[in-house]
């Protein structure tokens, strides 16, 4: 993946045992205010923050806002290739000593949230056994773990396997190949070198097989405590039957008007 230069390093990334790796890309330098409350969340529950930006336009991004901790946050900034799997990747590369943390996250921008606290969901993967961990589990096409929130446990991303997954990720300019060959192919890689993995949420408790939960199980995975909802589903709310709803339930769950977040 190509090399990002750092627009701000934390001093604490150093020696964090809970790093959160955010893939993120924006039109402008100013942020959502889902972008901003997902930073924050994720520093809230104890997590060094490194957002990994493919934005293309100059000057650094308008992340020191709010109560976002400037101490807690680190921002590296990359060309726009790769898409996310890209992102995470380069900030592996860039700094290698976090492949040994305890609990490393994956995460990316595309959903709008989290519209209330990741309390319940970083529990859960802190207190995780297994390898892998995912938030969302959808068995949509094949069983795997939704790459939009996964996480990493005991220094896992060090192993010789793990890391040369990460080292040897190519650039796929199409995302339904990506998809298949990365978010799709990363559990045939768990299942082929015998990692463990476990989710938050099984797609069993949201949806019917072979739907994806977060299109058509978007309202009960905000009651199994998943805080997000599909901004694609926000902008397309014929995705789905229940689609028209987003709107309603949000404000009502959460108090926010989920189209002041995109």
């Amino acid at each position: 993946m190509a090399p990002g230069t750092v627009e701000r390093e934390s001093p604490g990334l150093a020696t964090a045992g809970r790093v959160a790796l955010v893939a993120h890309w924006s039109p402008a330098t100013e942020q959502s205010r889902s972008m901003v409350r997902l930073v924050t969340e994720l520093q809230h529950g104890g997590y060094e923050v490194v957002v990994s930006s493919t934005c293309e336009s100059p000057g650094p991004l308008g992340l020191l806002v709010e109560d976002v901790d400037p101490g807690a946050l680190t921002v590296l900034r990359r060309p726009n290739t790769g898409y996310d799997f890209g992102s995470w990747a380069a900030a592996l590369d860039h700094y290698p000593g976090l492949r040994e943390r305890d609990h490393v996250l994956m995460v990316n921008d595309s959903l709008v949230g989290p519209l209330g606290p990741l309390s319940r969901p970083l529990a859960h993967f802190e207190s995780t056994t297994a390898d892998v961990w995912g938030l969302v589990e959808s068995d949509q096409f094949t069983s795997h773990l939704q790459s939009f929130f996964r996480g990493f446990r005991h220094g896992v991303l060090a192993e010789r396997e793990m890391a040369r997954f990460w080292q040897d990720l190519r650039v796929v300019p199409d995302k339904d190949q990506l998809i298949a060959e990365y978010e799709f192919g990363f559990t045939r890689f768990t299942r082929d070198h015998c990692y463990s993995t476990t989710a938050f949420v099984h797609h069993s408790a949201v949806v019917s097989d072979g739907l994806n939960p977060t299109i058509h199980g978007w309202q009960a995975l905000l009651g199994a405590g998943v805080p997000f909802v599909k901004r694609e589903l926000v902008r397309r709310p014929d995705l789905t039957p229940t689609g028209h709803l987003v709107p309603t339930v949000v404000a009502e769950r959460f108090g926010v008007d989920v189209g002041e977040w995109t």
